[in-house]
This record gives C-alpha cells, sequence and structure tokens, in this order.
C-alpha cells in the first residue's frame, strides 16, 4: 500500500473541512429525515481519489457533532460514510467506465439510506421504510444530481495525483 504524501494529506484535509463546513453551514437541510445533504456530492470522490475515504469519514464525524442526532448519528453515521467511500472506492475497479462511474453513487445512496434509517427511524418515532425512502431521495439528489457532474468535471480536470485507474 501506498504512503500518503504531504498533498494526500492536504487534500485529505481540504476534503474533510469542505464536507464538515458544507453540512454545518446547510444544517436546515443537513441533518434530520427531511434531508439533502449536500456535501454528500462528495461521496463520489473516492472513486477519482482513495484518501477521500478517510476524508469523507472525518468530515462527517465533525458534521454529526454539530448535528443534534446524538451518539447514534456521530458513531455510526460516520462509520456509514466509511463504509460508503470504501465501496465507492471499489466501483473505480469496474471496468465499463460509463458503468463505473453511474454506480459510484449507488454505495453512499444505499449504504446512508438503509443504515441512518435505521437509528433516525427511532429518533424521529417514524416508520424505518419512510425514512429509508426519504434518506434515499435526499442522497440521490446530493450523489446523482450533485455529484455525478462534480466527479466528471473532477475527472476529466485530472485534479488528484495518482487517481484511482
Amino acid at each position: 500500500m501506498k504512503s500518503l504524501g504531504a498533498r494526500d494529506v492536504a487534500y485529505a484535509g481540504i476534503i474533510a473541512a469542505l464536507y464538515a463546513v458544507l453540512t454545518i453551514a446547510l444544517a436546515p437541510i443537513s441533518y434530520g429525515v427531511y434531508q439533502v445533504r449536500v456535501a454528500e456530492a462528495l461521496a463520489v470522490l473516492p472513486f477519482l481519489y482513495p484518501p477521500a475515504i478517510a476524508a469523507l469519514f472525518i468530515g462527517c464525524l465533525i458534521a454529526n457533532i454539530f448535528g443534534g442526532n446524538g451518539l447514534h448519528d456521530i458513531v455510526f453515521g460516520s462509520l456509514l460514510t466509511l463504509l460508503a467511500g470504501y465501496l465507492t472506492y471499489l466501483t473505480s475497479k469496474i471496468k465499463a467506465r460509463d458503468v463505473a462511474v453511474a454506480m459510484a453513487p449507488l454505495p453512499p445512496v444505499v449504504i446512508n439510506a438503509f443504515g441512518v434509517a435505521v437509528y433516525l427511524s427511532e429518533i424521529s418515532g417514524m416508520s424505518y421504510l419512510f425514512v429509508v425512502q426519504m434518506i434515499g431521495v435526499g442522497e440521490i439528489v446530493a450523489c446523482y444530481v450533485l455529484g455525478i457532474p462534480l466527479l466528471l468535471f473532477l475527472r476529466s480536470k485530472r485534479i488528484f495525483p495518482g487517481e484511482a485507474k
């Protein structure tokens, strides 16, 4: 495994900070059952840049500390983001490039919709399946409507050093 250089650490710090700041600044739409966490558009970054996996985890952890949904959200929400980031990275290994790009946002959508709904349905008192749907819709907006254009733009510009092939 390749060690991280100073540039990787700096990029990861920027990604983590951007995720946290976007989520906290847009708090009214970033937390709860009815959410579109705009920062989740960044969840496609591990497709291009594996160090983004840890960066998204740290950014989500910081954001969830300020979210008001308690320890479950801080711990499990952040761990779900870590898992989704790793699975997004794995989509970059799909040989058919167009299919790979289309699949990149899928892990955060599925993992967050089904995972976050486990504890958010308890917190909100709403049914699990309803919360899955609401989180899923918000994730689709963030990860597909915002994330795919971001992914395509960054991929065309080759922004990150040593991008995943």
